[in-house]
């Protein structure tokens, strides 16, 4: 495989994840001219939405930017980052958790969500030093600065 289709591939993977997380967004049950006061009950869903779009952002960026370092890849890169891309695809559970979990105000539950959220966090965390391991291993799949200038 080329390294321009497993990064296309990433970028659909990011792609998606950042459409499924707006999802959680549903028209509020509301009376007949409360509608704002409804929509700004549903805060806990946009605060946890903003968190995890900035946070896959930011692994995104992260993605690009250790990719852009590489020359070729090979099967044991490739298990590697679909390994990787799914654990960031789990981001999404942890913040349908927390958006409820705030909403209900449910110290427990809060507490909960969020230990699920960083547990998921943490899986990505490791991965990411796994990769950056794997290429120290293998610098033959990298780009060396002299070609890179």
């Amino acid at each position: 495989m080329k390294i321009d289709r497993l990064q296309a591939f990433s970028d659909g993977v990011f792609a998606i994840l950042l459409t499924l997380l707006v999802l959680d967004f549903k028209l509020p049950n509301y009376k007949i001219g409360h509608l704002g006061q409804a929509v700004i009950a549903q805060w806990p869903i946009l605060a946890a939405y903003m968190l995890s779009f900035f946070y896959v952002g930011t692994l995104w960026l992260f993605h690009h930017d250790y990719f852009a370092k590489i020359k070729r890849t090979n099967w044991q890169l490739n298990i590697l980052n679909l390994i990787l891309l799914f654990a960031i695809t789990l981001i999404n559970y942890p913040t349908s958790l927390l958006s409820e979990a705030v909403a209900q105000r449910n110290l427990a539950d809060i507490r909960f969500a969020f230990t699920s959220y960083a547990l998921v966090a943490l899986v990505i965390s490791g991965l990411f030093w796994v990769l950056y391991r794997f290429m120290a291993v293998h610098q033959d799949l990298m780009i060396h600065q002299e070609q890179h200038e």
